[in-house]
C-alpha cells in the first residue's frame, strides 16, 4: 500500500460499547480494507506466571497489557510491515500458541481500556475517541457477556466488578476522556450506526485524501 495506515483509537469503560463501536466503524471503512485490533490481545501472558490466581489478578490496570508490544507493532504497521499479533484465551488467560499475521490497511480501528493511559501508545493514534457509558449500564453488560463468552458466573462477574473494574475504571479509565479527541455516549439501547456518524465525520476532516472518496 502507498498511504501511511490511519489509526484510530476507541477507547473506554469495560462493556461501555467501544468493541462494538470499532466493528462499525470497520464495516464503514471496509472499502479500505479497515480492521479492528483488540487491546485485549495485548495481555499478558497472566496464566502462566508462578502463583497466578484469576480471582487476584488485576486485569483493569495499565500494566496487565503489553504495551510496548502493542505499541512497537502498531509502529511497524504503519512502516508496511506484516507483524504477528499475539492472541489471548479468557478462559486460561494465557496467550495462545498460535498468532495471527496482520498486514498493514488504510484503516486500522484498535479498541480497548487503556490506549491513552500509555503517553508512547497513545502517540501512535491519528483519531482517539472515548465511549462513555454509566457504571449500571455496564455491569449489566458485562455480566451478560462474561457468562455467555468467557466461562464466568454471574456472582464472579459482579464481584469483579464491584472490586476491581470499578475503581480500577474510575484510577484509570475516565482520566483518559479528557485526553481523547471525541467522546460518545452509549447510555441506553446503542445504535452504533448513528454512534458510528460522530467518529466518521471526524475522520473526513483528516488530512488523507483516501478516507474523503
Amino acid at each position: 500500500m502507498t498511504q501511511q495506515p490511519f489509526l484510530l483509537a476507541v477507547v473506554g469503560g469495560s462493556a461501555s460499547g467501544k468493541t462494538r463501536l470499532a466493528h462499525a466503524l470497520a464495516d464503514h471503512f471496509s472499502s479500505h480494507d479497515a480492521y479492528v485490533i483488540p487491546e485485549d490481545d495485548y495481555y499478558v501472558d497472566a496464566g502462566n506466571q508462578p502463583g497466578f490466581s484469576a480471582s487476584e489478578f488485576n486485569f483493569d490496570e495499565p500494566a496487565a497489557k503489553d504495551h510496548d508490544l502493542l505499541a512497537d507493532h502498531l509502529a511497524a504497521l504503519r512502516q508496511g510491515r506484516i507483524v504477528e499479533a499475539p492472541q489471548y484465551d479468557f478462559t486460561t488467560h494465557c496467550r495462545c500458541d498460535a498468532t495471527v499475521a496482520r498486514a498493514p490497511a488504510a484503516v486500522m480501528i484498535v479498541e480497548g481500556l487503556h490506549l491513552l493511559a500509555s503517553p508512547q501508545l497513545a502517540a501512535q493514534f491519528d483519531l482517539t475517541i472515548f465511549v462513555d457509558a454509566c457504571d449500571t449500564t455496564r455491569l449489566t453488560r458485562r455480566i451478560q457477556r462474561d457468562v455467555a463468552e468467557r466461562g464466568r458466573t454471574e456472582a464472579f462477574a459482579r464481584q469483579q466488578f464491584e472490586q476491581i473494574v470499578r475503581p480500577m475504571h474510575d484510577l484509570y479509565v475516565e482520566p483518559q476522556r479528557e485526553a481523547a479527541d471525541l467522546v460518545v455516549e452509549n447510555m441506553g439501547a446503542p445504535d452504533f450506526d448513528a454512534l458510528a456518524r460522530p467518529v466518521v465525520e471526524r475522520v473526513a476532516l483528516a488530512p488523507q485524501p483516501l478516507l474523503k472518496r
